[in-house]
């Protein structure tokens, strides 16, 4: 069959249109492919960096949880307590334990001390009629209390160095020895003084100062039952004096806070004896990261 020139050249036009247009079809449809697959991998990458940063949230919202997650303490016939948030082990902790067992550096000096808006014993050095600022008010409270019941308080001795202690004990050693020396004063890095948490109180007349007879008057008698109620425990009584390592004295109290101090006066513990407990809630509240 004879096809004419012109009909050949148009056909071959038509082929070759035709195969360009499928061509130009396939690389469109190949490059829509492509987009669609990157714009896929786009999106997945997107997802899991969205799903990773919700999980990193997560973790840290559940970090943050347990960090503020209350502890309690509870002591035997006290009522539960929920533990301060503090590392009890270091020198300047509130409920630090400081005894011959567990002394504290005899360098530290606390960095808030004052003397505070309450009757002092005036021919004491400014360092000795110091206590921390934390106390101060609850010293006042405490005072004010006393006095609004007929009492009228006065600290002997509040903070004391390490060095001033060692003057106390080699003095008193000097006499009696060290070791009936170390019943009634602690050596350096022993005290409580030193915390600048402890004082030591009678009455501005000094009826029984420093002497175990205060603890008979009406004053001694008043404080040892109201103490607690403002944040003090009586930290050397009578009958513990195996536990403490310390006879007793009346007129030595603590700060521990309301919480505890109340604690340890309805569970007639000292607070050697609740370091136990101390401690325990100690290492929940490092491994919940909240120290």
């Amino acid at each position: 069959m004879h096809i004419p020139k012109s009909h050949k050249n148009g056909l071959f036009s038509k082929i070759t249109t035709l195969f360009a247009t499928f061509l130009v079809i396939g690389v469109v449809s190949y490059a829509g492919y492509l987009y669609i697959s990157d714009q896929d991998s786009n999106y997945s990458n997107q997802l899991a960096t969205i799903f990773r940063q919700i999980a990193v949230k997560s973790a840290e919202s559940a970090r943050e949880a347990k960090r503020k997650q209350p502890v309690y303490i509870t002591l035997p016939d006290a009522k539960t307590i929920r533990a301060i948030v503090e590392d009890y082990s270091k020198d300047s902790s509130t409920w630090a334990l400081v005894s011959k067992t567990h002394a504290i550096s005899v360098d530290y000096i606390p960095t808030d001390l004052k003397i505070p808006n309450v009757a002092t014993r005036t021919d004491k050095s400014d360092a000795e009629r110091s206590v921390r600022a934390i106390i101060e008010k609850p010293l006042v409270n405490l005072f004010s209390a006393a006095s609004s019941a007929g009492y009228q308080l006065m600290i002997g001795s509040g903070y004391r160095s390490a060095a001033l202690q060692k003057v106390y004990f080699d003095s008193l050693a000097a006499s009696v020895g060290a070791v009936a020396a170390n019943q009634a004063i602690a050596m350096p890095g022993q005290s409580e003084h030193q915390t600048g948490l402890a004082v030591d109180i009678s009455t501005v007349a000094r009826n029984c100062y420093l002497d175990n007879c205060f603890g008979q008057t009406s004053d001694g008698l008043w404080l040892a039952n109201n103490a607690h109620k403002f944040g003090f425990t009586l930290r050397y009584p009578s009958g513990k004096e195996s536990i403490t390592g310390y006879q007793y004295e009346s007129w030595h109290f603590r700060y521990v806070g309301v919480d505890l101090a109340t604690a340890l006066h309805e569970s007639d513990l000292t607070l050697d004896e609740a370091w136990p407990y101390l401690v325990k809630a100690d290492a929940t509240l490092k491994q919940n990261g909240a120290i």
